[in-house]
């Protein structure tokens, strides 16, 4: 028989429920609050404002723009290598 240390078992962090809406949820996935409300439970950590925001930004689209000005400072050190920039 095949058994799984200890440490691979997934534990299972207290939901919380919200009387107002009559919702559970999990605190972990809503930084600590109510999804609908906005209450928070008792006991919950906070989380620090910095990680809020920095789940609300858009990664993907800021790596785009990245790489687009990436590109177009190249092109501009190649067309003033290539003379074609005075």
């Amino acid at each position: 028989m095949i058994t799984l240390p200890r440490f691979l078992h997934v534990r299972h962090s207290p939901r919380a429920f919200c009387e107002l809406d009559r919702w559970y949820f999990d605190p972990r996935y809503t930084q600590g609050r109510c999804p609908i409300c906005g209450w928070t439970p008792d006991g919950v950590p906070a989380y620090p404002a910095w990680m809020i925001a920095a789940r609300r930004i858009d990664w993907e689209l800021f790596g785009l723009l990245l790489v687009a000005d990436i590109l177009i400072i190249l092109g501009l050190v190649v067309a003033h290598a290539a003379g074609l920039l005075h």
